[in-house]
């Protein structure tokens, strides 16, 4: 299935592979890190906040995924742990995929899991009727504009 095909402006709520999920934002807060990205980020605490995403048991997160139009999601994430809720959210731009489509190649990269097929296994979902935090069907709200 094509990028395009996909309906825009639903949210998904990913339940399955999230391990895969953690896995791709793990690899990009480490780019981050090794380039010292995130300090140019207009709100470096994000990064951090993304960083606890990425290493937290997967039991403890709810990922919520929102198809933007070429190869780009609007992401949020929930985590709660005993030392609290927290959420964040920030925009995913989907370069695996990007590739897959327009260089129809067979690299081994085109191989490797991205947040496009993560998004066609989520479920289709209203944030608002599933026991989001307040703070995290805020950030919700506020993608949505």
């Amino acid at each position: 299935m094509k990028t395009k095909d996909i309906s825009l402006s639903v949210w998904r709520e990913l339940t399955v592979k999230k391990e895969e999920f953690c896995k791709i934002v793990r690899l990009l807060v480490e780019f981050d890190e090794k380039t010292g990205r995130y300090l140019k980020y207009n709100d470096p605490e994000t990064h951090f906040m993304r960083k606890a995403v990425s290493v937290a048991d997967t039991s403890r997160i709810r990922i919520f995924l929102r198809d933007l139009g070429g190869y780009v999601y609007s992401v949020v994430a929930e985590l709660r742990s005993l030392a609290g809720t927290t959420a964040t959210a920030w925009i995913h731009e989907d370069g695996i995929c990007k590739e897959r489509e327009e260089a129809e190649t067979n690299h081994p990269v085109h191989s490797i899991v991205c947040v496009t097929d993560l998004y066609l296994l989520a479920r289709e979902c209203f944030p608002e009727e599933t026991g989001v935090s307040p703070v995290t069907l805020d950030l919700i709200v506020e993608r949505e504009s």
